[in-house]
């Protein structure tokens, strides 16, 4: 997992590089999170915690 906080920000950059994503962003009571595929086919958890 890798935290971040800006998970907006970094998901348009890897766009912008061609990077895969699995789904959309989820939302839950502690944060974001979006699937990451690396090119090995593994998936890096992106998550941002919640704004208070």
């Amino acid at each position: 997992m890798i935290v971040t906080d800006d998970l907006d920000g970094i998901i348009g950059e890897l766009r912008k590089a061609g990077e895969s994503f699995r789904g959309d962003i989820a939302q839950a009571g502690a944060g974001r999170q979006i699937l990451l595929q690396d090119p090995s086919g593994n998936v890096v958890e992106l998550f941002e915690y919640a704004k208070h």
